[in-house]
């Protein structure tokens, strides 16, 4: 009798410590799982700014440059319409020929609905800006601003918008 016990003993020490054992694994899973989730939130985040900044780090033109900046400050907090686009249109039709505004024009219209936020936008644009307009020819793209500007009624955040542009060309501001 005293057998059958100790078997009957050692089956349920083993039962209990197997139980154990599967639930610590699947606890270690679980913590796999969690910290595998974590990741891809974090990866999912970098690419999703990524994709977020790719319309502005895809411009390789200045006046695609410029009109993309032009109707993110005009169009700040407003859905863009056909009085913001013709404006743009209007002003660069004084540097560059038609074809090219239409391109530029659609092409600015598309980000800034991807990308929504005017400070991102004139932060990863005026670095190709500097490096591909003159300090003539910037200040010709913020005469064209205010020209859009005077078409278009400006957004409650213009003058801070300018200012923070023409900090990022590298005018002195007041």
């Amino acid at each position: 009798m005293h057998i059958v016990l100790l078997v009957l003993g050692l089956l349920g020490g083993g039962v209990f410590w197997w139980y154990r054992l599967m639930f610590l694994g699947r606890a270690a899973s679980d913590i796999a799982d969690e910290a595998g989730r974590i990741r891809g939130h974090f990866r999912r985040r970098k690419i999703r700014m990524q994709a977020e900044n790719s319309p502005l780090t895809a411009i390789n033109d200045p006046v695609h440059a410029a009109a993309t900046i032009i109707l993110a400050i005009v169009s700040e907090d407003e859905m863009i319409d056909d009085r913001h686009t013709g404006a743009v249109r209007k002003v660069l039709l004084k540097v560059t020929n038609s074809l090219q505004v239409d391109e530029a024009v659609i092409y600015a219209r598309w980000a800034c609905d991807q990308i929504g936020d005017t400070v991102r936008v004139i932060e990863k644009t005026t670095p190709f800006i500097n490096q591909r307009l003159s300090e003539v020819e910037k200040c010709e793209l913020l005469d064209m601003l205010e020209e859009t500007a005077a078409a278009v009624p400006p957004t409650q955040h213009y003058k801070q918008r300018v200012r923070k542009l023409r900090q990022r060309l590298g005018f002195q501001v007041n």
